[in-house]
């Protein structure tokens, strides 16, 4: 379905079509606000609530994906300035432990990637969000915008300093980013 607008799908369809084309995209997209597997599922859980209340909503002016996501980041923001959030700072490791019997060279790569992918969910949430959505989702700095609701030059600025905040971290830890 190319339109996807709410004339195409029923509330119970448009749940089903979001789940199947975008479910994983946005699981992975919560967990890098939240850092937390459980938190995450329920959030998506949440989220797909509000999007089958808000359904009456989506008039189909922005791509439907785009509509779910900003619904997603925002429920994920809501979260991160809740109480609740505060009280529960339990962090869980991005990346699962690798088997130990691969070949070395392949295990220091992991090692490395799990250190650049911990400085960039410990980036400021406004700088974790743009480097997700970049290299994880594979938005462009328009897309960015648009899910976000934030101006385009912001988004360009926020992609700069991340860069650099994570080149910094990096630099310190030894490794190199190309």
């Amino acid at each position: 379905m190319t339109g996807n607008t709410q004339a195409d799908f029923s509330r119970d369809e448009a749940i089903e079509y979001i789940m199947h084309h975008y479910g994983e995209v946005m699981k992975r997209t919560i967990y890098t606000y939240v850092k937390n597997h459980h938190t995450t599922d329920d959030l998506f859980q949440e989220v797909l609530i509000l999007i089958y209340r808000k359904w009456d909503l989506f008039n189909g002016q922005s791509q439907l994906k785009t509509w779910a996501m900003r619904i997603a980041i925002n429920r994920c923001k809501d979260y991160l300035r809740s109480p609740l959030h505060r009280i529960k700072l339990v962090k869980d490791q991005w990346l699962d432990k690798k088997d130990p019997e691969q070949p070395e060279d392949t295990i220091i790569q992991n090692e490395q990637w799990q250190q650049v992918a911990k400085a960039i969910l410990n980036l400021p949430v406004k700088y974790r969000e743009v480097m997700i959505l970049t290299f994880q989702q594979n938005m462009t700095q328009k897309e960015i915008a648009d899910v976000t609701d934030t101006p385009l030059s912001t988004v360009k600025t926020r992609m700069q300093r991340a860069r650099h905040m994570l080149r910094e971290h990096v630099n310190e830890e030894g490794l190199t980013l190309e």
